[in-house]
Parts: structure tokens; sequence; C-alpha cells
């Protein structure tokens, strides 16, 4: 799905600024602090515009807002109804996305237990990433 079909899906207006942040985040690596994604968009938008586009994204489920225990949120794509994991390493602290699709059968469990309706989960594990454990 290109970053205009995510903004239509979501009922968002594909504008050329939006555009512009939703691509930054398909092509990141890790989830991005809005500093990072700044340093890319600087030539093309300010700060104040970025917040404002990172919550209607947010708000409308086309990006990901999440605390990895720093003291800026970082933002990565949705994952729609799978909601949204993470891994952070507790060596080297850096955090990337997961396939929530792979915790969807423990999740419904937990879930189906709960006397609630969850519209939203994020999960984040925690341990040693594959480059520290190499190390």
């Amino acid at each position: 799905m290109d970053a205009e079909q995510r903004l239509d899906c979501c009922g968002v207006a594909a504008t050329e600024n939006r555009l512009l942040v939703v691509r930054a985040l398909e092509g990141a690596e890790h989830p991005q602090t809005p500093q990072e994604l700044l340093a890319g968009l600087r030539a093309r938008m300010n700060r104040v515009t970025l917040y404002r586009i990172l919550d209607l994204l947010v708000e409308r489920g086309v990006v990901a807002r999440h605390n990895a225990g720093e003291r800026a949120f970082r933002y990565c794509l949705g994952q729609g109804a799978h909601g949204h994991s993470h891994f952070r390493c507790t060596r080297c602290g850096a955090t990337q996305c997961l396939d929530s699709r792979l915790l969807e059968p423990g999740l419904s469990r937990i879930l189906s237990g709960l006397p609630m309706r969850v519209e939203m989960a994020e999960v984040t594990l925690g341990g040693v990433c594959e480059g520290c454990l190499g190390s």
C-alpha cells in the first residue's frame, strides 16, 4: 500500500506535507522521533506543521506513537487491527517495529478474557538485540 492509499484508507486528505511524512516513515529503518523526521524534512516543513500532521495521523490510525522510555515519542506506521508492537534493546537502546500478527494468537486469548472492548493495543518487548548478542 502506498502513502496515498494509507491516507485514503483512514479518511485523511493526501496533502503534500502529509504524504512527505508518511513516505519518510515508510522509508525509516526504525521508529522515528520528531527530531529525526524533521531533519529529513526541514527544507519542506517546520516543527509545528510536523507535530500537527503527526497528531492527525495518530488520531486516524495511519501512524502509531509510542514511548520507549525516552524523553521523546517515536512514530512509525500503524498496523491497523493487529495493534502495534516493538522490540527495545536493553543494551543499546535501539527500537524496532515487529510484525504484530505474530503476537495475535496470544493477545487474542488475553483480550477475550477481559470485561471490556479493547480498541487498540501496543506491546513492547525488551531484551538484547541481534547486534548486541554478537558483541
